[in-house]
């Protein structure tokens, strides 16, 4: 071990007396990462990394706005170990906070949903009039669950954030480039514009609906109706985040190339290895794709669930009265319909172009590269067949996949709720025709 020493001092001294030209040939010293057991126990993939990377950009520090704003709601109880580190535990600190305000917030919606439950109960209104007062007790229903997901969530989302900065880290190493994702200056625009947008929102339920509402229950809504849009940016950021991503591998890696007599070719040595190391690049996007709707799963799941519901309920109340004239809560109906239908929109749309960016598109763009050199061949066809059998759709714990076509089945069920909900409008109305037809036939 000291000949060792020894020798690299040696070369260290004879390169700093040789002229520059010939200092490249020199060996380079190489900086090993320390392995630990858990690391090899669970087969993790190590990349050697140069100090220089430590400044790169992550993608938890572009979110820090959206993440401290749902911190302050109680959300997401995580912090980095170390300033400089990549790895994320539970905060104690902010756990007691979530814990404290969960409480808090419980109490005000107990309230909130004893009166909308009283107003239902006592009210002499048919249920097409209590519709609004229904849909509003359904509103009160995830503050209930989302901040017991988070707790339950943690772990899985500090797992996500540090992959996230492995392949930042990973990106580098093979591009020498660092990935930005230009996601800073948007999630500060977004803490900024959605308070103010559940602020407008839940007054002008407050004003076009017939529920009776009490002005202090305005404050809970403007809570639920914020932590609702902070999770819809929030999906939108990642998705969009992974796009970038792909985006980022495709111009770096097409552009390795010239264009030779109607065919692509690799011009530069060492190809085969550039290949290779593209590919790791894409299997290591390919897992983050699929596990981002793994990592919040029962989040998002209620959160389609609400949705359903309250597009359902909504538009069943637009629909029933609408032959007796159009009126002021048929409005705010509407726009919860509108509402609420937008963001179950933008969540599966936002999922299937990063899905299929990530897979169907790029792999679609692999296909028409070639190469005169047998080696890169080889490894083309192994990278086009990863991204054949590799999977980047995003589900929700394998529940339910998120998509364009999530959408559709979506609006089948709603639409067939709807018919039966309906059908038994209808039914009690022919009831209440034929109790008034025998009525007056009697008293005749």
């Amino acid at each position: 071990m000291a000949c060792m020493i020894l020798e690299v001092m040696q070369l260290k001294r004879i390169g700093s007396q040789l002229p520059n030209d010939r200092k490249c040939d020199l060996p380079e010293v190489t900086k090993w990462r320390h392995l630990d057991e858990s690391s090899l126990a669970k087969d993790e993939t190590i990349v050697a990394i140069p100090e220089a990377e430590e400044t790169a950009s992550e993608f938890f520090d572009e979110l820090k706005a959206v993440i401290y704003t749902m911190k302050i709601f109680g959300l997401f109880p995580l912090q980095k170990r170390n300033p400089g580190e990549s790895t994320f535990q539970r905060c104690k600190l902010s756990l007691v906070y979530s814990a404290v305000f969960y409480v808090a917030v419980s109490v005000y919606a107990y309230h909130v949903s004893r009166e909308r439950i009283e107003f239902i109960r006592y009210s002499e209104a048919s249920f097409d009039d209590l519709i609004y007062s229904v849909i509003h007790f359904l509103y009160v229903i995830p503050h209930f669950y989302l901040i017991p997901c988070h707790w339950k969530e943690v772990t899985k989302v500090g797992g996500y954030f540090a992959r996230w900065s492995q392949f930042q880290k990973q990106f580098l190493c093979a591009t020498e480039k660092q990935l930005y994702l230009g996601q800073n200056r948007r999630a500060k625009w977004s803490v900024v514009l959605i308070p103010v947008l559940a602020l407008l929102f839940a007054v002008s339920e407050y004003l076009l609906s017939s529920a009776e509402e009490k002005y202090w229950e305005l404050g809970f809504y403007w809570y639920i109706f914020t932590v609702i849009l902070l999770h819809v940016v929030w999906w939108w950021f990642v998705c969009s985040s992974l796009r970038g991503a792909i985006y980022n591998i495709s111009e770096n890696f097409f552009n390795c190339h010239v264009f030779q007599k109607g065919t692509f070719s690799f011009a530069q040595e060492r190809s085969a290895k550039l290949v290779r190391q593209y590919r790791d690049l894409w299997v290591s996007l390919n897992r983050l794709s699929r596990e981002t709707g793994l990592f919040m799963c029962y989040t998002y799941g209620h959160m389609c669930v609400l949705s359903f519901s309250v597009v359902t309920f909504s538009l069943y109340g637009t629909l029933s009265n609408v032959h007796d004239g159009l009126y002021m809560r048929h409005m705010g109906l509407a726009m919860a319909v509108c509402v609420i239908g937008g963001i179950t929109y933008v969540i599966c749309n936002v999922a299937h172009h990063a899905a299929s960016e990530v897979g169907p598109e790029f792999r679609e763009r692999l296909l028409h590269l070639t190469s005169a050199d047998k080696q890169v061949r080889r490894e083309l066809k192994i990278f086009i067949r990863a991204t054949t059998i590799s999977s980047s759709e995003i589900n929700l714990g394998g529940y339910v996949r998120i998509d364009r076509s999530f959408l559709l089945r979506f609006t089948c069920t709603m639409v067939t709720y709807l018919i039966v909900l309906l059908q038994f409008r209808l039914g009690l109305l022919s009831i209440s025709a034929s109790n008034i037809t025998m009525v007056t036939t009697s008293v005749l």
